[in-house]
C-alpha cells in the first residue's frame, strides 16, 4: 500500500513572476514531478504554489504588488495548479507597512480564489502585538465578503512557523524551486486500530508504527531520489489530518483508542501518544520532516469533530490547551461574526505565546460568521465543510493599549 500525497507544495520566488522563462522553468517542473510520482504509481490529489515570504524589507508598492498577482493567477490555470499562497512576514515591521500589507492581502482574497493568505505574527522569541490586531480586523472584514463566512478559509496567522510547511495557509518556504509533501495518513492508521481493537495499546503503538513506517520512509527516500537544483526536495509533514471529501476523521481514531469523544478527559493523553507515533517514525526511520508532524484538529473539516461540537463538548480554551500537544493550533473554528478586534487578537497571542514556549509551529484560522451568535449553525454550502454550531466567545479580552507597543521579544 502506497499512502496517497495531501498535496505537493512547490515554492516560487515571486519576484521572477512577470518573466515567461521562469514561468517555463517552474511549470517543466512541476510537470516533471508529476511524471515522477505517476510512474510509481501514487497518487497526489493537488499541486500548489508557495511564494517566499515577502521580506520586512521589501516596501510594497500596491499596484505593482496586485498586477503580478493577476499574472501568477493567469499563469496556473493552465498547469493544473489549484492554490496559491502568499506568505507575509509581519514580525518587526512598522505599523504603517503592516497596514499596507492587510490592505493587499484583502484586494487578493477579494479577487482571487485560489488565493491564500499566511502573516507570520510571531517567530522565533518575538511578537508583534500590533500586527495581531490588524490581522484580526482584516479576518472580520474579510468574513464580510459573503453571507457565510467562507472566505476566512484562505487566510491563516502563523506563530512561530516551520520553514517548508506545505499545509496550506500556514505555509512557507525561503528556496527557490523547491517543494514538499503533505502526506495523508490517518486512514491508514484507522484502518490498522479497526483491525486490533481488542489489543494493548503498546500494541497497538507497535503495530502503526510497523504498518505507517515503511510506507513513509520509501515515500520519503524516492522524493529524495527525484531531488534535484531544479526541484529541490525539502520534506514531508506526515501529520494525522481530517480530509473531508472521503470522510476521514482525526476524531475516528481517538474513539477507536477508546476515548469517548473528543473534549472528554484523556484527550491530551490520547493527543501525545499519538503524536509520539508520529515522532518515533520519523526519528527511527531518519525521515526528512518539515512542517507540524501532529494531530490536526481541524474543526469545519472534520464531521466527527463537528459532532462534538454539536453536543458542546469543546471550547476555544479547550482546542487552544490541545495546541501544547496537538498539530496545528486553533484551526478551522467558526466563531461569533460580532467578535471584537481585541478579543480575536487576544486569542492570536495566546497561541502565539503557546508556540513560543514550547518551541513549535501553530496557526490560528477562524471563520467570524456574519450576523450568527454562538450556537447558531453555519451555512456553507461546500462538500469539504461540515456545518456546525458557532463557538462561544468571552466578551472580554486585553485591552486596546496593549496591542500599540508593536514587536517585541518575548525573552
Amino acid at each position: 500500500m502506497k499512502l496517497p500525497i495531501r498535496s505537493i507544495t512547490y515554492s516560487i520566488d515571486f519576484n521572477k513572476i512577470n518573466s515567461k522563462e521562469y514561468q517555463k522553468n517552474v511549470s517543466d517542473s512541476i510537470n516533471l514531478l508529476k511524471e515522477e510520482y505517476q510512474s510509481k504509481g501514487i497518487f497526489v490529489r493537488t499541486y500548489r504554489l508557495n511564494i517566499i515570504p515577502i521580506k520586512q524589507n521589501e516596501r510594497l508598492d500596491k499596484f505593482l504588488f496586485l498586477k503580478k498577482i493577476k499574472v501568477l493567477d493567469e499563469f496556473i490555470k493552465p498547469i493544473d495548479i489549484r492554490w496559491f499562497n502568499i506568505a507575509f512576514d509581519l514580525v518587526g515591521i512598522p505599523n504603517k507597512d503592516v497596514k499596507t500589507t492587510c490592505s493587499i492581502a484583502y484586494d487578493i482574497v477579494k479577487n482571487y480564489s485560489r488565493s491564500f493568505i499566511n502573516f507570520i505574527v510571531a517567530n522565533d522569541q518575538e511578537i508583534n502585538s500590533e500586527a495581531a490586531k490588524l490581522c484580526a480586523e482584516l479576518i472580520l472584514n474579510v468574513s464580510r465578503l459573503s453571507s457565510n463566512g467562507y472566505d476566512n478559509f484562505r487566510v491563516g496567522i502563523s506563530l512561530n512557523p516551520s520553514v517548508n510547511t506545505p499545509f496550506f495557509p500556514f505555509s512557507f518556504a525561503e528556496k527557490d524551486h523547491s517543494f514538499s509533501l503533505a502526506v495523508e495518513t490517518a486512514d491508514s492508521l484507522i484502518t490498522v486500530l479497526k483491525s486490533n481493537k481488542e489489543k494493548s495499546l503498546v500494541e497497538k503503538r507497535k503495530d502503526c508504527i510497523s504498518t505507517l513506517a515503511p510506507q513513509i520512509k520509501s515515500l520519503d527516500t524516492f522524493s529524495k531520489s527525484i531531488s534535484t537544483d531544479t526541484a529541490l526536495y525539502q520534506g514531508m509533514d506526515i501529520s494525522l489530518a481530517p480530509y473531508p471529501d472521503d470522510k476521514v476523521s482525526v476524531i475516528e481514531i481517538l474513539k477507536l483508542l477508546g476515548l469517548d469523544d473528543i473534549g472528554a478527559n484523556g484527550t491530551l493523553f490520547l493527543t501525545s501518544f499519538l503524536t509520539r507515533i508520529l515522532k518515533s517514525i520519523i526519528l527511527e526511520q531518519k525521515i526528512k520532516a518539515t512542517g507540524f508532524n501532529g494531530v490536526m484538529y481541524s474543526l469545519l473539516e472534520d464531521h466527527l469533530m463537528c459532532e462534538s461540537n454539536n453536543k458542546k463538548l469543546l471550547s476555544i480554551d479547550k482546542i487552544i490547551s490541545y495546541s501544547a500537544l496537538c498539530g496545528c493550533g486553533l484551526d478551522m473554528v467558526p466563531i461569533p461574526g460580532n467578535i471584537l478586534i481585541e478579543e480575536l487578537a487576544s486569542i492570536i497571542l495566546d497561541v502565539a505565546v503557546l508556540a513560543i514556549q514550547l518551541n513549535k509551529p501553530l496557526g490560528v484560522r477562524v471563520l467570524p460568521i456574519p450576523n450568527k451568535e454562538e450556537n447558531e449553525f453555519t451555512t456553507f454550502d461546500m462538500d469539504f465543510l461540515t456545518n456546525t454550531r458557532v463557538m462561544k466567545l468571552k466578551n472580554v479580552s486585553l485591552s486596546a493599549k496593549r496591542f500599540e507597543e508593536g514587536s517585541f521579544d518575548f525573552l
